[in-house]
């Protein structure tokens, strides 16, 4: 059985391999007054990260209406990151939307995402 002071260690070492420094941003709904709204995206947090091919799996999407492949991404943050499938994670010119977030593990050394680049 890991100590906390262990795992703490794990984690920080796992965090200071993640090459890349990803924003993660939640949307932002406002009313525009006639019964719409618009959105807006706003970095919530800004932390290192690694993102990684998730092999040849695709995602399918309709994109004007034709089904498109997507390549999916899986993004490595630091344990026990607030995120969720609404988010999208900016990575340098890239934007990741979030599919879903990896459950964790026993011993969370980092939170994995699998996104979809857009």
């Amino acid at each position: 059985m890991l100590s906390t002071a262990d795992l703490a260690s794990m984690q920080a070492t796992l965090t200071a391999s993640l090459p890349d420094t990803a924003q993660v941003q939640r949307v932002a709904r406002t009313s525009d007054g006639m019964g719409g709204f618009t959105e807006s995206w706003s970095t919530v947090t800004t932390v290192a990260c690694r993102v990684s091919p998730s092999g040849n799996t695709t995602a399918e999407q309709v994109v004007a209406e034709r089904v498109q492949d997507r390549v999916l991404w899986t993004l490595t943050l630091p344990a026990q990151m607030d995120v969720t499938a609404a988010d999208r994670i900016v990575v340098g010119s890239r934007t990741f939307e979030v599919v879903g977030v990896l459950a964790p593990r026993s011993y969370e050394l980092a939170t994995r995402v699998v996104a979809v680049e857009v």
